[in-house]
């Protein structure tokens, strides 16, 4: 499969309530070390991409584990109108973060 089909793209996928959210990384760039990871990609909410950059730090890392975490800041108003999700207009924003935490796991080879 060549690197550049759509498959061979790390992809995390999570559920945010309802909808399911799927986040597709199109370039993942170690930083500081290998202490932080950079994510550029797209956030799919209700059939609605944004492109998100993800800024994640790495917590723990052995050789078949890697645990990170970090924020995807968000535009309020195309994040209201994918989802319906509303803040109290005591709360104005024009940005929100959304907060992932990830644990990347290898699976255990089977003789």
């Amino acid at each position: 499969m060549p690197d550049d089909a759509p498959d061979a793209r790390p992809s995390l996928r999570f559920e945010l309530l309802d909808p399911p959210a799927v986040l597709t990384g199109a370039h993942i760039a170690p930083l500081d070390g290998g202490r932080h990871l950079q994510v550029t990609g797209d956030l799919e909410l209700r059939g609605v991409a944004f492109p998100v950059l993800l800024r994640l730090r790495v917590v723990e890392r052995t050789d078949d584990l890697l645990l990170v975490v970090g924020t995807v800041p968000m535009p309020y108003r195309l994040l209201r109108r994918a989802t319906g999700f509303r803040l109290p207009w005591r709360r104005p924003a024009t940005r929100l973060r959304l907060l992932v935490a990830a644990e990347f796991a290898c699976a255990a080879e089977s003789a």
